[in-house]
């Protein structure tokens, strides 16, 4: 070919075709300015193909001509009618599109195998086979197949309606794994397919298709290869993107297979890399209810802080069959913080001085457990005046699992409301900590060291009684004498008479004798 571009190039000097430009032609001519592609490059019998011819630095204003040629697997071969281009005075590419097989290229497109191509310039200068090509005529709809996909299968030019043998066999073995005998369609066309099981043979499978009537040269058989099937994954969840030390962190993916369904044999191995480089591996098995594949860390009180990573590596998991997953790295990076510890109070809600206050306070860490060692610190406070802050001492009751603490009120401290307050931290770096407050009413009749008595209590329930005798009196004695519209008498030396005797009742006389009692302190 690039003697006969040479051998041009030379014919042009000698002032063969004086009207072209020697060196622009020898120049283009040396570029290989031709280019042949067949679209598409790979199909199935019984469709037509595009063959487009691409010219690159051309002539402006120059007439061109080209044959197309073709050469089917039986060694038949065909040619195009003449397809001419012009160029307009400044276009310097162009494409040609022939379509085969059609009316004006007649040819075969129903034998499996390789076709050649290749196209003859006529003008401007003569020159064979500037472009050549080749495209495949296939039976089935690729030539290389995954588990779980689907062989498409389509044969052309038999008999409308013919019986025709379909089998698939293992090259290896010749192990049958799919036979089926179907009628051609009234075009003759044969359609079928096979779903390649998820633990099929890997290995390279030998189609074949065999007519009642109809016999090809070459015949109907097409090779085809099986592989591993290469799992979609589309990424690592974690059920929460933070977690509380002592919490546990649940991973978990979905494989699917190459024809969309879910992947539930086999198992996954997840490392989980941790801020102190600590790494683990965790291993994912199936769950049925999510029908995902899940694996779980559960994290320790003194786990350090920060991101974690689980990566589902290359490869790194596969099913029962050898299936296996992606080549890429799928990771998700959840936060690890300090656990807030459940302070949980138990305690009755009202004391009085000299009564001793017990309670007890349940702290467990975020997955449940108990809060053993670490320190707890008890106040009791009052924020009226004066203001008091009492630490109570507490010990863990390992029977229980609690914290118990007792205290007993002081005549000094000062009734009212107070906060009982509960403050737990552990050893870990930063530490785990919580804390919770419960309201406690001290009832005490004494506001300071002096000890002066009170009013409120007795004093207000003589003054009740009293009130009370005085109001009973009057009705007695408005019962016992005559009233009039005009006026109305009261006998006080009567009322006196009641109250004394209300006084007298054994109920006010053990409010009155307590109140002495209460002086005398």
């Amino acid at each position: 070919m690039r003697q006969a571009r040479i051998l041009l190039c030379a014919v042009l000097i000698l002032g063969i075709v004086p009207a072209l430009s020697i060196n622009s032609i020898c120049r283009v001519y040396a570029e290989t300015p031709y280019s042949l592609n067949p679209v598409p490059a790979f199909t199935q019998e019984g469709r037509a193909v595009s063959l487009v011819l691409t010219v690159n630095n051309a002539f402006g204003g120059t007439p061109y001509e080209f044959r197309f040629s073709v050469t089917d697997p039986a060694g038949r071969t065909v040619q195009s009618p003449l397809q001419n281009y012009t160029t307009s005075p400044s276009q310097n590419s162009f494409s040609i599109l022939v379509g085969y097989p059609s009316t004006t290229f007649s040819g075969s497109n129903s034998l499996a195998g390789k076709y050649a191509t290749w196209v003859d310039q006529i003008l401007p200068v003569a020159m064979p086979k500037v472009a050549t090509s080749s495209f495949v005529l296939s039976i089935t709809d690729n030539l290389a197949y995954e588990r779980t996909q689907t062989v498409g299968i389509q044969a052309s030019r038999y008999n409308a309606s013919e019986s025709v043998s379909v089998t698939i066999r293992t090259q290896t073995t010749s192990t049958l794994v799919f036979s089926q005998t179907i009628l051609a369609t009234p075009s003759g066309l044969v359609l079928t397919s096979w779903k390649i099981p998820r633990n099929a043979t890997i290995d390279n499978y030998v189609l074949t298709l065999t007519g009642t009537t109809t016999f090809k040269g070459p015949a109907d058989v097409q090779p085809f290869s099986v592989r591993v099937a290469t799992f979609s994954i589309a990424s690592i969840t974690s059920a929460k993107s933070a977690y509380q030390r002592t919490e546990t962190m649940n991973f978990s993916f979905q494989p699917f297979y190459p024809d969309g369904t879910i992947a539930s044999t086999g198992v996954a191995l997840l490392t989980l890399e941790r801020p102190d480089r600590v790494n683990s591996t965790l291993t994912a098995t199936y769950d049925t209810s999510s029908q995902t594949f899940m694996a779980s860390y559960r994290t320790a009180a003194d786990n350090q802080t920060g991101t974690w990573i689980a990566i589902l590596g290359p490869h790194a998991y596969s099913d029962a069959y050898g299936n296996i997953s992606p080549s890429n790295t799928i990771t998700n990076s959840p936060q690890l913080s300090p656990a807030t510890l459940s302070v949980i109070v138990t305690a009755n809600t009202n004391f009085a001085v000299g009564q001793q206050a017990k309670f007890n306070a349940s702290i467990t860490y975020p997955d449940g457990t108990a809060f053993q060692s670490g320190t707890v610190v008890v106040y009791l406070l009052f924020s009226g005046t004066p203001t008091v802050n009492n630490t109570v001492p507490v010990v863990f009751d390992t029977g229980l699992m609690i914290w118990i603490g007792t205290y007993t009120p002081r005549a000094t401290d000062p009734g009212g409301l107070w906060s009982l307050v509960v403050k737990a931290s552990d050893a870990s770096n930063p530490s785990n900590n919580g804390s919770a407050t419960r309201a406690i009413t001290l009832e005490n009749n004494t506001t300071s060291p002096g000890g002066s008595a009170s009013f409120p209590l007795y004093y207000f329930g003589i003054i009740a009684a009293l009130i009370a005798g005085l109001l009973a009196a009057i009705l007695v004695i408005l019962k016992r004498r005559k009233v009039t519209h005009a006026r109305l008498k009261i006998d006080l030396e009567a009322v006196r008479s009641e109250a004394g005797q209300i006084e007298n009742q054994d109920f006010f006389k053990s409010v009155r004798d307590q109140v002495n009692r209460d002086k005398d302190k």
